[in-house]
């Protein structure tokens, strides 16, 4: 069962104020950094890269075999744009941040194994707070706490299962930025796996600036 790699770093940065993904961290680009753990996992054959339209003449120099593809005008749409492209043969495919360079190989790895398993898989971790329900500026509701958990990604699936999942969201008019929410709306159950507090998702430039402190 052959996987693949979806790096979707198609994103504008209005929050950030800039392409996030282009900034350096260290010697390397933040999008180039989630993609070097990625390329260290031999289970995985292809990558492909969503990079915003504009940024695909850029001078990446990205390692050979690695493709990359124009991004969507939602992240949505640019996860479908990189499945459209993927090799026929692609058994398991899995979706990650571009703007999470700090995901780990053995948390890429029990990814893909769970995926074959069970379908689907996300990674997720525990919630430390407390979450409250609120509803017009009051709490009405307090979740146990055991039962929440954070999403991150990569999130894992066979391919024949997020495809569809994706055309029927699309079929819908249903728009979500989590790949996994597009699985439960079959009726499939994703499985969890447990991720990495430090898999942060770099979103602002405070961000940038406790990586650098």
């Amino acid at each position: 069962m052959k996987v693949s790699a979806i790096i979707v770093a198609a994103g504008l940065g209005k929050r950030f104020g800039s392409k996030k993904q282009f900034i350096f961290l260290g010697k390397k680009r933040i999008f180039e950094t989630a993609l070097s753990k990625f390329l260290k996992v031999p289970e995985i054959n292809n990558i492909v890269v969503v990079l915003p339209k504009e940024d695909l003449t850029r001078h990446l120099n990205l390692p050979a075999g690695v493709s990359i593809v124009a991004g969507g005008k939602t992240r949505q749409h640019s996860v479908f744009n990189g499945l459209c492209v993927l090799p026929s043969d692609t058994g398991i495919v899995i979706i990650h941040d571009g703007v999470r360079p700090f995901i780990t190989t053995q948390i890429i790895k029990r990814s893909i194994l769970s995926a074959k398993k069970y379908g689907a898989s996300v990674v997720a971790v525990p919630a430390k707070d407390t979450v409250k329900i609120v509803k017009n500026g009051l709490a009405v509701s307090t979740p146990v706490r055991k039962s929440i958990f954070l999403a991150q990604t990569p999130q894992t699936f066979k391919y024949s299962l997020i495809i569809k999942a994706y055309k029927k969201a699309f079929k819908d008019g249903y728009l979500s930025t989590d790949d996994s929410a597009l699985v439960e709306r079959l009726g499939k159950k994703v499985k969890i796996v447990l991720g990495d507090y430090k898999n942060i998702k770099i979103t602002t430039k405070e961000d940038i600036k406790i990586l650098k402190d």
